[in-house]
């Protein structure tokens, strides 16, 4: 476990429900459907909501893995994975808990049918640098870079100097996927829906360079294990500039995922589960401690 005497705090200034990921270069079309080499491209989806697109990750024996406030916010009652629905057994939902004895931002669920794909590996923690695939539902992008004067927290678009630059969000979602690389370990983190250790991403202008948007919380963030690829990851949240737009994606923001490695025993043992089990939710854990830019659940 990271920084186990440190718990920081992602208090929302403004938060919002978490669309697919933001992909930097290009007209933001790209990137929706297998990478070549598949990078756990099958095993994400999304929940089965009317007006909701969050995504899910399966891990195995008919279990997903999500962010509790998915579960929080959305409710679902059914996934989509691979053109497939799937019922979720409401008694199924499960906490995962950390190294302190409280809740994490994490969450299972056992589907009512076969899903029909073998287990994920849940890797190691990636080393600082480690290539990592994110893929998730998220929020469709402008085709245009825009541009930003920012002072004092004030942020003028297509003003002069230009100190911001990044992309406004289009309507809609997408399953996408991208790739970044880690950048740091964030060890215990309080977004104000449990305590989760955390690893994150910077976004930079580079062609392909992924951002966490709106409705990728519970997305995969997957790693090269040499045979087959493996799950580090599931993203929870994005942090961005005091004052940023609302609904954009802006280079040096970043993308806050949680560390599997630290959970998987857990995971283990809940997908080897043949039955759903019937647990209560538990509260969430409220943790002093501090504010880390401005934070939004995805």
């Amino acid at each position: 476990m990271k920084n186990c005497g440190l718990i920081i705090s992602l208090l929302a200034l403004s938060a919002c429900t978490a669309h697919a990921v933001i992909v930097a270069g290009g007209d933001g079309t790209q990137n929706t459907t297998m990478p070549t080499g598949g990078q756990g491209w099958d095993y994400v989806g999304k929940i089965d909501h009317i007006s909701a697109n969050s995504s899910v990750t399966y891990i195995d024996n008919n279990w997903f893995i999500t962010a509790y406030h998915v579960k929080h916010f959305d409710n679902p009652t059914g996934a989509l994975l691979g053109g497939s629905s799937y019922s979720i057994d409401g008694g199924s939902w499960t906490r995962i808990t950390n190294s302190v004895g409280t809740d994490t931002d994490l969450a299972m669920f056992r589907v009512t049918s076969e899903v029909g794909l073998s287990g994920v590996i849940v890797s190691s923690s990636p080393a600082n640098g480690t290539a990592l695939t994110m893929i998730g539902n998220g929020r469709n992008r402008a085709i245009d870079q825009a541009f930003w004067n920012v002072s004092a927290g004030t942020w003028a678009e297509n003003g002069s100097p230009t100190n911001a630059s990044g992309y406004h969000w289009a309507t809609g979602s997408t399953k996408r996927w991208g790739n970044n690389a880690k950048e740091a370990d964030a060890g215990l983190v309080d977004d104000g829906f449990g305590v989760t250790d955390m690893f994150y991403t910077d976004f930079d202008a580079v062609v392909g360079e992924a951002q966490g948007a709106t409705y990728d919380s519970g997305g995969g963030v997957f790693v090269d294990g040499g045979s087959e690829w493996e799950l580090a990851g599931v993203m929870i949240a994005v942090t961005g500039g005091t004052g940023q737009p609302a609904n954009t994606s802006v280079f040096g923001n970043r993308t806050y995922m949680a560390d599997l490695s630290t959970y998987s025993g857990q995971i283990t043992d809940i997908a080897a589960i043949p039955e759903p089990s019937v647990l209560v939710l538990g509260s969430i854990a409220s943790i002093a401690g501090f504010c880390i830019r401005r934070v939004f659940l995805i």
